[in-house]
């Protein structure tokens, strides 16, 4: 009996065992995700600092027109050592370390940029044009949340808090295989009875969208022991494998045996679903296999729901399940749902539209959209205004 969709995804995860976390330098972790909370080693700023270029002084002796003795500089990297007392000050560079004694700093402009003595044209408030030590983050404070997706500015943020590595989510090595005698590659000759390989673009491109990278990729015939070479030739070199195709009860469906052959562990083969419901999942030499129908859609549809999740469960990294929400259909489905059935929709500000042509097969209708519809099993129809789940893509 064929699993429905939640059985097979808690099948999914109960034969996964998650990849641990990678350890990087902080200049490798760009474009991954943190697998865990980053907590700030030091305050940001780590001592109080001036963010103009002028004077430190103490504002309890600023009045308009009052004069001071420039006893000093304090640069950026190149702090004055000694304390401030009753008119006096520091010259400052932006960036420069507040000296003790000072609780805030006129800029230049607000002066006559006196050398050895300098008059203040202003009375300024204590603490003013003053960057306070810890102001930005304090030391033990979390910076990145586990789950987020590092770029210059986090990599930035981490560091200034004394981050030197981080643990990210492993980027996953990933094998798609595309299967059928009537495959060609795009740019070849199209000959009588053949078609474009789609299927292994399609998967390739989804995979380096979500982050993975490519390490196996091939087209190959209906042959039961060539499918079992490659099967085995990508469980030596990925994390992951992915096929196109085979996976029916044709003559040429030809994958559920090939990968007997190869030694892989069936968990199910079949899901009540449409499209998608041939898609198979097994464990080859550790590695989990999921095998999807040939119909572009369906590819499309058993990817976005059982690839992800395996992806997630085999990462660690949640993030890269598809997220669910609730929409309002702009417009009907009239067709009666036996099974759970997904169709291809475009959703903005909530109200998401079903395109006419739902075919397995059809390529064009994918283009344009960027969610799925889940319609539960029973449903007789959908109408207008029916609130409904969607998966985004």
């Amino acid at each position: 009996m064929k699993p429905n969709v939640n059985e097979a995804l808690e099948l999914i995860k109960k034969n996964i065992t998650t990849l641990e976390p990678e350890t990087v330098g902080i200049d490798e972790a760009d474009g991954r995700r943190a697998a865990e909370n980053v907590t700030a080693l030091a305050d940001y700023p780590p001592f109080s600092r001036s963010p103009y270029d002028g004077y430190a002084i103490r504002s309890c002796d600023a009045a308009m027109g009052e004069l001071f003795s420039v006893i000093g500089d304090s640069f950026a990297g190149v702090p004055f050592e000694g304390k401030i007392e009753k008119m006096q000050a520091v010259k400052i560079m932006t960036g420069g370390m507040i000296p003790k004694g000072a609780d805030c700093v006129v800029p230049w402009e607000n002066s006559d940029r006196g050398e050895k003595k300098v008059k203040i044209y202003v009375s300024p408030e204590p603490f003013e044009n003053y960057i306070r030590q810890g102001e930005d983050f304090k030391r033990g404070e979390t910076l990145l949340k586990a789950g987020t997706e590092i770029s210059a500015a986090e990599i930035a943020l981490a560091a200034a808090g004394g981050i030197d590595k981080i643990k990210i989510y492993r980027r996953l090595r990933a094998a798609v295989i595309s299967t059928g005698d009537e495959l060609t590659p795009p740019g070849k000759t199209l000959e009588k009875g053949k078609i474009y390989d789609t299927n292994i673009l399609y998967v390739s491109l989804r995979l380096r969208e979500l982050g993975e990278s490519i390490v196996y990729k091939k087209a190959v015939r209906d042959d039961i022991e060539a499918l079992r070479t490659s099967v085995l030739e990508a469980s030596k070199k990925a994390d992951i494998i992915f096929t196109t195709g085979g996976v029916s009860v044709g003559e040429k469906d030809l994958m559920p045996d090939a990968l007997e052959k190869a030694g892989a562990r069936n968990v199910f083969k079949g899901v009540n679903i449409k499209p998608g419901m041939p898609t198979m999942f097994s464990i080859l030499e550790g590695r989990p296999v999921i095998a999807l129908s040939g119909n572009p859609f369906a590819v499309a549809v058993g990817f976005e729901l059982f690839g992800r999740e395996t992806l997630a469960a085999l990462s660690g990294d949640r993030t890269l399940s598809p997220r669910r929400a609730a929409a309002v259909m702009a417009n009907g489905y009239s067709k009666k749902s036996g099974t759970e059935r997904y169709l291809k929709a475009s959703c903005a500000d909530g109200l998401v539209s079903v395109p006419d042509s739902q075919g397995n097969g059809s390529l064009r209708s994918m283009t344009g959209c960027n969610c799925l519809i889940r319609i539960p099993a029973g449903t007789e129809c959908l109408k207008a205004g029916d609130v409904v789940e969607v998966l985004y893509v």
